[in-house]
């Protein structure tokens, strides 16, 4: 066999052969029924036609692919070996035969279909050079073992390039390319098929499946199309199952699989969901009912185990996926696909031995699996992380990172485990794993596999933590000590829930944590959501996850946070706490949410109900006396008499936040900033809660500040950093300002709140070192020195004896003479350094 395979990859030069199989009209009706999913009129056509003696393989083959389509296995294995007697030579029926025998356990068959196809090429090259034939020998060598490249490029390409409209050599190549999970080149693939084929439902599915993971949308639309030509279309309608399961909407998923079993009720994958939807509902004999008639037909199939597991994982239910795999695999041990999910899960659970060894395996055998080959190559890159070791806590981070602000990440986390553990009543693992990654690539392919998953600063799988860090924020900054928090607190709730809970009752928790631990953290209600919520956009709570799901844009991604976190923030008002860990509870032993919400609050409806009536409230209370419309703009742009005619507008208009606003921008661009502070004043005073840069909070101050009105900048600036956790530059003035009045504490205070987004720079790490000095707090000097330092400053000199004069005030008498060694190497004739040493040595003897 391997000699075949060499043989068929050696750049062999097959003779040319063309040949005609029947009367082309009547057969390509035929293969428009089975194209079109009119599978029962297929096969009868096609019958009648054999019955009558039509001559050509085609049409056995299309009655046969009919019958496999419709789990009618025994016969369509009959009609295929019924062709061999008179078309012997051909590999594609014994190609077919070979997907149809393992559902009849016949695996004998699949190794003389396997000896026949080798030798028959070999005898007969000559035979098989058109389009159908070679990229039936191009799927025969891959599953045979041979270099997928070499195959592509042998087979598949080759057919594409002597004939470039057929649709065979176009949807072997798509379809490898989504099966290597490189669906940029799917979609390279599949596009131009699309143009010459708009009506084949498989290539308007392949596209389906390149823009699935990148543009809803186009994806959506590709998929309504394949469906509208093909209505029974298993893999498009198991397409959509999967994302019903996905979207908690089991209802509409289990009506897809009665659909799909009513084109073939053995179908394995169909049956697979069955099992998976069971399963996670906790109907675990219902569950293993189903997987058994998954694998009433073929036994082994491990596809089955592969499928089941796989979405158990999606549920973040590793253990229990991986178990899956594991079967999958005891059943075909070169199973791909579930090798592959396998080593996300190892990795999800924190069995990086295993998943790094098996990731290994793997991509030796297919090096051109895009997303195993990012595995590996980002294994390479976290060998040159540092791993910090602290109580309950491994934290991996660049060497740099983790020496600049590593033990800030340790002192945030390890106040997190203390406060959230108790309260939510959960024990945890003795190790959780914190990941924090410089490059955003990097955290995209340890967390889903391929980079290109944007939008995600942290991700939670259970006990392991992956997260963004601000080195990759330099254009965006987000507060790192926020996410941490939000992503500790889901590995606190999927604990407490065994990993059963719905994603948004797990970001809900997470939003609503963060906020408590500091009230300008997490998502906040602002105009966006309050006009979403006036509008009607809130969703029931049994179609929350939807809402992560298939979000109409990325504010409507971040609206389903805020609404999550505010069902939470209902349910604990209203219900009390307690009430919201009894739900937690039933979740640990496998109860659904809509059950288990009605039991500790109130029905489903009446919560719906409340969640309106609270949201409604709060949206109508925020900014309730404010006029939202757009400002005319232009006519103030036009304005020959810019001052007089704002402030007749704002005499008149007093509740037009965003007209105030404008005619704000035009005084100062004018330079006008008198009356630009009289407009701020007033649109402050209506609305004082707008957070980020196009608050007017943050202008006011800065106009403040260039009219010397030190006490009312420093108070707008107050006001600003209270609702808003990433103002660098509030954080930066406000730290500026401490110093000046020598305020120490503030200046600690302020220069924390700035290193939670930005610890990559030196000038909070300087602030915080000279007020721990000034406030007589030796340990924390010592941090923020140590950090300064690794920032490579130029006056190292000073920083090290400066630190050695706090490690002699804890008595630290060897760390002490060792940093003023090191000041000495920087700076020889430093004499206050030297006069350091000379008390330490002398203090020594």
């Amino acid at each position: 066999m391997e000699s075949v395979r060499r043989l068929f990859l050696s750049g062999f030069v097959f003779c040319l052969w063309t040949g005609s199989v029947c009367s082309g009209a009547d057969i390509d009706q035929c293969r428009e029924l089975l194209l079109y999913g009119e599978y029962e009129k297929c096969i009868t056509t096609t019958a009648e036609a054999i019955e009558q003696g039509v001559y050509g393989e085609s049409w056995h083959l299309v009655k046969a692919e009919a019958e496999f389509k419709t789990g009618k296995y025994e016969e369509s294995l009959k009609t295929i070996q019924s062709a061999l007697e008179r078309y012997g030579w051909s590999i594609r029926l014994r190609w077919l035969a070979m997907q149809v025998v393992p559902y009849l356990n016949q695996d004998e068959l699949v190794l003389k279909y396997t000896e026949e196809i080798a030798q028959m090429v070999q005898a007969s090259p000559w035979r098989y050079t058109d389009a159908e034939n070679l990229v039936t020998l191009g799927h025969f060598v891959i599953e045979q073992g041979a270099d997928v490249k070499a195959a592509q490029d042998a087979f598949f390409t080759r057919s594409r390039r002597n004939n470039p409209l057929h649709r065979s050599p176009a949807l072997a190549l798509g379809n490898l390319a989504l099966e290597k999970r490189d669906f940029q080149l799917a979609a390279e693939m599949f596009g131009p098929a699309f143009e010459d084929h708009p009506d084949d439902p498989d290539i308007t599915f392949g596209l389906a499946l390149a823009f699935a993971g990148s543009d809803r949308e186009v994806s959506n639309g590709y998929l309504q199309v394949t469906l509208e030509k093909n209505s029974n279309h298993i893999p498009a309608l198991l397409f959509q199952v999967d994302h019903f399961i996905d979207a908690e909407q089991y209802e509409e998923a289990s009506a897809l699989i009665e659909r799909t079993l009513k084109v073939n009720p053995h179908h394995p994958e169909a049956l697979a969901y069955q099992s998976v939807i069971a399963l996670l509902q906790e109907e675990t004999e219902a569950g293993m009912k189903a997987r058994n008639l998954a694998l009433s037909t073929w036994k082994k199939n491990p596809l089955v185990d592969h499928t089941i597991g796989r979405k158990l994982s999606q549920k973040y239910r590793f253990e229990q996926g991986a178990t899956f795999q594991e079967q999958a695999l005891e059943f075909d041990p070169n199973f791909t696909p579930a090798k592959k999910q396998l080593i996300q899960d190892l990795l999800r659970l924190g069995r990086e031995e295993e998943g790094w060894k098996l990731a290994d395996e793997v991509h030796e055998k297919d090096p051109y699996d895009v997303a195993v080959y990012n595995l590996v190559t980002l294994r390479d890159e976290l060998q040159k992380f540092e791993t910090l070791e602290a109580s309950g806590f491994q934290i991996r981070m660049s060497t740099d990172e983790a020496k600049i602000y590593g033990h800030r990440v340790i002192q945030l986390l390890t106040e997190a485990r203390e406060v959230l553990t108790q309260k939510y009543k959960q024990e945890l693992p003795e190790t959780i794993l914190v990941e924090i990654f410089p490059r955003p690539a990097d955290f995209e392919v340890r967390t889903f596999g391929m980079p290109g998953v944007v939008g995600y600063l942290g991700v939670c799988f259970g006990d392991v933590i992956t997260a963004n860090s601000p080195a990759s924020q330099d254009a965006n900054p987000v507060n790192l000590e926020s996410v941490l928090w939000h992503e500790f607190a889901h590995v606190v709730t999927l604990n407490k829930t065994n990993n059963r809970m719905p994603r948004w009752l797990s970001e809900g928790i997470s939003v609503y944590e963060e906020r408590q631990r500091d009230a300008s953290w997490g998502e906040h209600l602002n105009v966006t959501y309050r006009n979403m919520i006036l509008g009607g956009e809130l969703s029931p709570i049994g179609e929350m996850s939807e809402m992560f799901l298939s979000p109409k844009s990325p504010v409507h991604v971040q609206f389903a946070y805020y609404q999550s976190s505010l069902i939470v923030e209902h349910i604990i008002e209203k219900y009390g706490f307690d009430s919201l860990l009894k739900v937690l509870d039933d979740l640990a032993v496998g109860m659904n949410i809509n059950e288990s919400l009605p039991r500790h609050t109130a029905p489903l409806k009446q919560l719906d109900e409340e969640l309106v009536m609270y949201a409604t409230e709060l949206a109508t209370e925020y900014g309730k006396n404010v006029e939202w419309s757009e400002p005319a703009i232009a006519e103030f742009i036009q304005s020959s008499e810019p001052a007089k005619d704002a402030l007749a507008w704002a005499d008149e208009n007093p509740k037009h936040y965003l007209g105030l606003k404008a005619w704000g921008r035009i005084l100062v661009e004018k330079g006008d900033s008198k009356t630009a502070i009289q407009l701020y004043e007033k649109a402050v005073e209506l609305f004082p809660s707008e957070p980020g840069p196009e608050s007017p909070l943050l202008t006011l101050a800065k106009l403040y500040q260039e009219q010397g009105e030190n006490d009312k900048e420093k108070q707008a600036l107050l006001k600003l950093v209270k609702i808003d956790d990433d103002a660098v530059a509030a954080f930066f003035r406000l730290m500026e300002i401490a110093n000046d009045e020598k305020d120490w504490e503030a200046v600690k205070q302020f220069a924390s709140k700035l290193l939670a987004v930005k610890p990559l720079i030196a000038q909070p790490h300087a602030a915080l070192a000279a007020a721990s000095e000034h406030l007589e707090e030796s340990e924390s000097a010592i941090d923020a020195m140590d950090s300064l330092l690794a920032l490579k400053p130029a006056d190292r000199a000073d920083l090290y004896y400066r630190k050695a004069i706090q490690q002699q005030k804890l008595g630290q008498h060897d760390s002490a003479r060792r940093s003023v060694l090191q000041a000495l190497e920087e700076a020889p004739r430093y004499r206050e350094a030297l006069v350091l040493l000379q008390g330490l040595v002398d203090s020594n003897e």
